[in-house]
């Protein structure tokens, strides 16, 4: 893996893009140039040391020089950050964590989401070989909370599902995996890619399970130093050997490796 880089970016453009979901463009030319899908930065919201510890944010599709970081105002750090406009600057470090690497053998890929989990799916998306097969599965509270613009949805070709049937498929996440695979014909080997919510990861899981499918997982997780030091990030391994650190082992796991039954996830 690439050593992290620190990097002083230049805001170009800050977008709330539905209630306290924003989403930041900022000039990064170093750390464009070497992130992969899956890997985040550890963000400094402000210039004083309140508040002191640093955000980890994954980042989000990449434009030639241009990042992007899209969050949801959960504090002070993040309300910070929102405040943010074009000119600003913002102090990086990055790209930390193991990047997604997606297996050969597999048709299609299945990116399965929900919420703002699906940042690290869309830089992957772009990084993957165009001619291999995805189906990109996005869940949602409501057509009022999408993570990203119609216009960059319909570039995706998103399969939409939503909790009050506002929008694409009523219902969630999982059961609409569940439609997709029992459609896809006999021949097909499906890999699932997925990140966010807690229940839709574990669902995801017992499924793939149930159907021996292999699924990936990209966890997010409050973390302290990002780098393994404060151990705050541990989630339990299946093998019972103790923990994994998210920002030092992860964020992107087998399945199977990590028992997420019992980790505590947001």
């Amino acid at each position: 893996m690439i050593p992290p880089i620190a990097e002083i970016g230049l805001v170009r453009e800050s977008i709330e893009i539905s209630p306290n979901l924003w989403d930041i463009s900022i000039e990064a030319p170093r750390l464009a140039s070497v992130t992969r899908a899956g890997q985040f930065a550890h963000v400094r919201v402000s210039a004083g040391f309140d508040p002191f510890l640093r955000r980890p944010l994954s980042i989000g599709p990449i434009a030639g020089d241009v990042l992007r970081l899209i969050f949801h105002i959960r504090g002070e750090g993040t309300r910070l950050l929102a405040a943010k406009r074009s000119g600003d600057t913002i102090d990086l470090i990055g790209p930390l964590g193991h990047p997604i690497n997606v297996p050969k053998g597999h048709n299609p890929i299945i990116f399965l989401t929900g919420g703002i989990g699906v940042v690290p799916l869309q830089i992957l998306d772009d990084q993957m070989p165009k001619e291999r097969e995805r189906v990109f599965i996005l869940g949602v509270r409501s057509a009022f909370t999408i993570p990203l613009s119609l216009s960059e949805a319909m570039q995706r070709n998103i399969l939409w599902a939503s909790d009050d049937g506002s929008l694409g498929y009523h219902g969630n996440t999982v059961q609409l995996l569940k439609n997709v695979v029992d459609g896809l014909s006999a021949d097909k080997k499906p890999l699932v890619i997925a990140c966010g919510p807690a229940g839709m990861l574990r669902g995801m899981k017992k499924f793939c399970i149930e159907r021996n499918i292999p699924s990936l997982v990209s966890l997010e997780v409050p973390m302290g130093c990002g780098v393994g030091a404060c151990q705050s990030c541990a989630v339990p391994r299946s093998d019972g050997k103790g923990y994994y650190l998210v920002c030092k082992d992860g964020p992107v796991f087998d399945c199977l490796d990590i028992l997420l039954e019992t980790a505590s996830l947001p």
